[in-house]
């Protein structure tokens, strides 16, 4: 592939990503959109990267540590979880999950968009029409569909103006248990 093609896609790839998704790419193939993951699958900082392209999936895990590739076919679905501050999209055919990815909700808007771009792509490669875009006002965090006289989206606006809970340090110790002792020796020298 050349870099030709990745600029005919109006995609922006992050400068890491660049060199490794052109290799990966073949002949005529286009890249649409991507997300990039930042956890892996024991909840530890870790790129990886899943794009969506006018013919299959390519994903890259530091779990596998390896790029894997899936055409476009029927039972070909993704779904969207999240669940205390960790997002969770599994790829799934009729035998059931080939891959599944971890992020934090930070990465929450891309993969959004990723998910709506592969069900878009894989119904025009399947069946060959072009998803008809429905005109709704989307709140651009959250994907909410607002009311035609909302401004502001009310899911945010209550998210912004709830104060932390206490709570939420102890979620966030999921992500600080591989680092514990570090953290320990930390705050004993602080002391």
């Amino acid at each position: 592939m050349s870099v030709s093609q990745l600029q005919n896609s109006d995609l922006t790839l992050p400068g890491i990503w660049l060199k490794e998704v052109q290799v990966q790419l073949m002949a005529n193939e286009v890249a649409l959109q991507f997300a990039e993951t930042d956890l892996d699958q024991g909840l530890r900082f870790r790129a990886g990267l899943i794009l969506v392209t006018n013919q299959r999936i390519l994903a890259y895990s530091s779990d596998v540590q390896d790029w894997q590739a899936w055409p476009y076919a029927p039972a070909l679905r993704m779904t969207h979880h999240d669940h205390a501050g960790v997002g969770h999209v599994e790829l799934l055919d009729e035998n059931g999950l080939l891959a599944h990815w971890r992020f934090t909700l930070g990465q929450n808007l891309l993969m959004l968009r990723l998910i709506d771009a592969f069900r878009d792509q894989s119904q025009f490669v399947l069946t060959g029409q072009k998803a008809v875009q429905v005109e709704q006002n989307l709140c651009p965090s959250c994907k909410a569909v607002l009311e035609p006289d909302q401004e502001e989206c009310p899911v945010c606006t209550k998210v912004i103006h709830t104060p932390p809970s206490t709570w939420t340090l102890f979620r966030l110790w999921r992500f600080a248990r591989p680092y514990r002792l570090s953290l320990l020796l930390g705050f004993t020298l602080m002391l």
